[in-house]
């Protein structure tokens, strides 16, 4: 039987109980006391109430912590802790007494609760002794408050006057009230008492009902042991192969049944010249005689670690059984019956065993029994069980036990040796697969790497050309813009010197200016060219942004940025994200360049921001947040949507090259396929993490290199291995 921890023991979860209640209380007073606070207002002094509140909190608090370290292991400990709670809690109704009125206070009779907590924890003498504290707390309290009266009692009233008689009534009515206190203390503490007695005497009831109940449990599960030990040698041996776990299963549960670890179980070796296997129980003792390793698990050739002479069992006995095992299997007993399990009395003088009558192991048993493990008419062994005790019967049921183990040892041998020899079968035709299936993976890295080059040249011819085409006419206009601008300031001057003129041709002219409302022209000319001109040059970011883009093949490693990738990305997929369509939520932090290939991290921005515009589509509030941050030496990125969600079965298949949820002809099933890749060829890693209508969040992380070197080690598994990256299209190369 286990000690059981402090913990456990009942004092420490009274302990613990009692300070959750002290807290509690402590909550609930404070409420009380503000509200009663505000409703008398100044008639109650809040703050020393509130104080002394706190104050019990507080060593509750800490008294708890205490508690929760382990410190108080033992039941001295908490007895002490107890007392201290105790005085604690006297001390601070005394507090409270003082501070709500003194004599005129009825929280006194509050006094009466730590003498009922002490019962919960103490005997007769705490209970007492807490009642004492308690009667002497108080009226200590009243003969300090009222110390200034006390010259007055030796006075008579009529010499003093109102002071003498006022403190004679005083006096009067706190020796009435302490007098009380301190026989309903000591009342209550007896009541406690007696109550704690009989809570008590019922635990100690169930505690023998229990002891009962325990001694039933214990004969049925006694009852029950034999037959669960069997359903147990049966689970263990049909659940696995591996002859050596049988054998040592079965011997350790029938040496545990029988209570004779004297047992083991001999088996013939695989060869002729092998010595034969002997697994002995290992209940107070390494006892395995020999181990035959690759039993049932697919070797070939099975070897054997032979034992030293150290086990109960000497070679030269299991040796001559296994040599007259035929005899054994076909012995009759007395009325012509054939045996199939022996039992010897005394064996060292049984003329069965005369040829070995020298063995030592043989001199020590009292008894043996001798039980063939057959399998139809094939013996896969023997198991020999003996015990050194004289005084030692063999029941029926023990031997039926016997016999029913070493059936079901011997099928799991036959079994053993049929899987053994499906594995040496099977095991030619794993070798001709692995070639194909290798063959195969090249295959699909082959084919998936063309459909990708055609994917990514015709995206980007098209890239290429569109923002071609754009930058001749709008490099047109943006040239022109400047001399617009300046031949419209000549003019400018050249009317406002007509403002110059004099005599018959100045009204005509003021006459036409005003007909074509001259200052409006001039200044809406103004924001014409001024719009113009944002215009020409927005047209331009575009294209620049589409020029960086179609440079997803870029070969060159140099540095890059990931939130300017991440932007030209965005203004790409316009179809998606931008002004009335899916709103981006960006948070970019201060990140340095990295050594990458741009527009290989420009192939992951683009499926990643895709797949998220196409998660949230016709979802009435769609969102896709993007987020940047810098842990240690790596740039994580993260792409967010409140889109569906991925089903956990699916979750493991995303990044499968050609898995795809889409129909057929909407997806390849390369995009996720391809991201890992390219996060494979810069030493990065991408994974998700989705929840089923609670959206989905990509998860990249991408190491900050300092050279080439670094990157291409990486590159290499650090030790040469290959790592599949997508090739690169020179038909991609920038203009």
């Amino acid at each position: 039987m286990t000690n059981s921890s402090p913990q456990d023991s009942d004092l420490y979860i009274k302990t613990e109980q009692l300070i959750h209640f002290r807290l509690a209380f402590s909550v609930v007073s404070l409420v009380v006391a503000v509200c009663i606070s505000w409703l008398a207002r100044e008639e109650l002094e809040i703050y020393p109430v509130v104080a002394i509140i706190l104050f019990v909190v507080f060593y509750s608090a800490v008294l708890l912590g205490v508690l929760n370290t382990g410190v108080a292991s033992s039941e001295g400990t908490l007895k002490r802790i107890n007392a201290s709670l105790l005085g604690f809690d006297v001390l601070s109704l005394t507090g409270l007494v003082h501070f709500t009125r003194g004599v005129e206070s009825e929280v006194y009779l509050l006094y009466l609760l730590p003498i009922l907590l002490s019962s919960y924890t103490f005997q007769r003498r705490g209970i007492f002794s807490t009642a004492l504290f308690v009667s002497i707390s108080y009226t200590s309290l009243l003969l300090i408050e009222n110390a200034a009266f006390l010259p007055f009692l030796v006075e008579s009233q009529s010499d003093s006057g109102l002071a003498a008689a006022y403190s004679h009534r005083l006096w009067g009515r706190i020796v009435a009230r302490s007098t009380m206190l301190v026989a309903v203390a000591f009342v209550w503490a007896r009541f406690c008492q007696y109550m704690s007695g009989v809570a008590q005497q019922g635990a100690n009831r169930l505690r023998e009902q229990l002891d009962n109940n325990t001694r039933l449990m214990t004969e049925l599960e006694e009852k029950a042991r034999r037959e669960k030990m069997i359903n147990t040698i049966n689970s263990a041996l049909r659940s696995t192969l591996n002859l050596n776990q049988i054998f040592a299963t079965a011997v350790d549960e029938l040496a545990q049944a029988l209570k004779a670890p004297d047992c083991a179980i001999i088996c013939p070796g695989r060869k002729f010249s092998d010595p034969p296997l002997i697994v002995e129980a290992q209940l107070d003792s390494p006892l395995i005689a020999g181990e035959r390793e690759g039993i049932g698990d697919g070797e070939e050739d099975d070897t054997f670690v032979p034992r030293e002479e150290t086990g109960r069992f000497d070679r030269a006995l299991c040796e001559f059984v296994l040599a007259h095992k035929s005899t054994y299997e076909r012995r009759e007993d007395s009325d012509g019956k054939l045996m199939k399990t022996f039992l010897f009395f005394d064996p060292i003088r049984d003329p069965a065993f005369a040829p070995i009558s020298d063995s030592q192991s043989l001199a020590q048993m009292s008894s043996l029994i001798v039980q063939p493990m057959m399998y139809g008419e094939e013996s896969k062994g023997v198991i020999l069980i003996s015990d050194r005790d004289s005084h030692r019967a063999w029941t029926p049921v023990e031997l039926e036990l016997v016999k029913s183990v070493a059936g079901q040892v011997a099928v799991a041998v036959e079994h053993g040796e049929l899987v053994e020899e499906l594995s040496l079968k099977n095991e030619d035709l794993w070798n001709k697969n692995l070639n194909l299936d290798a063959k195969n993976l090249e295959l699909r890295a082959i084919q998936s790497q063309l459909i990708h080059q055609e994917k990514m040249a015709s995206l980007g011819r098209l890239v290429a050309g569109i923002a071609h085409e754009l930058n001749n006419p709008i490099n047109f206009v943006h040239g022109n813009l400047p001399y617009l601008r300046e031949y419209f300031e000549d003019l400018k001057k050249l009317i406002s010197a007509l403002d110059g003129l004099t005599g018959e041709n100045k009204p005509a002219v003021d006459q036409l200016k005003d007909t074509m409302r001259y200052d409006f022209l001039i200044t809406d000319l103004d924001h014409i060219i001024a719009d113009l001109n944002e215009g020409a040059e927005r047209i331009r970011y575009i294209i620049r942004n589409l020029r960086s883009f179609s440079r997803l093949d870029e070969a060159e490693l140099k540095e890059g940025s990931v939130r300017e990738g991440i932007e030209s990305t965005l203004k790409i997929l316009s179809q998606y994200y931008g002004r009335d369509k899916i709103p981006v939520v960006t948070d970019f932090a201060d990140l340095p360049p990295i050594l990458c290939y741009p527009g290989q991290l420009n192939q992951v921005w683009m499926n990643l921001l895709s797949n998220a515009a196409e998660a949230v589509l016709g979802l009435p509030s769609p969102l896709v947040t993007v987020k940047t941050v810098k842990e240690g030496e790596q740039v994580k990125v993260t792409i967010s949507d409140n889109g569906s969600g991925i089903p956990p079965e699916v979750q493991s298949k995303i990044f499968e090259p050609f898995y795809t949820t889409k129909p057929v002809g909407q997806g390849t099933g390369l995009g996720l396929s391809i991201c890992h890749s390219i996060m494979q060829r810069h030493g990065g890693e991408i994974w998700c993490e989705s929840k089923p209508n609670e959206g989905t969040s990509f998860l990249l992380k991408i190491p900050i290199y300092t050279s080439a070197a670094d990157l291409a080690k990486v590159r290499s598994g650090g030790d040469g291995d290959f790592i599949f990256e997508p090739a690169l299209n020179p038909a991609m190369e920038p203009d």
